[in-house]
């Protein structure tokens, strides 16, 4: 059994080192004015969760296109870059 201080280290160290989300593609759900994008099976993200890029207002979006997004810090809210394969 390990002594308590290399317990409280290995609790730090998973605490600060999580692994981060990178860039994705996200599925279009519904287009704009009321954006919401899924995110994996379970995670659909409304305007409310999302910056989106002047390009992309200028995209003709619809149901089932691919957006390329991109989480903030805290992966609270997600910044919609462009659309895949423009």
């Amino acid at each position: 059994m390990e002594n308590w201080e290399v317990e409280l280290a290995k609790i730090f160290r998973d605490r600060d080192n999580k692994k981060s989300m990178d860039i994705t593609a996200a599925v279009i759900i519904d287009p704009m004015p009321n954006m919401r994008i899924g995110l994996g099976e379970e995670i659909i993200l409304d305007t409310e969760h999302l910056i989106i890029a002047n390009r992309v207002h200028s995209l003709a979006l619809r149901r089932g296109d691919q957006v390329i997004l991109m989480p903030t810090s805290n992966e609270q809210v997600y910044y919609v870059i462009d659309k895949v394969g423009v």
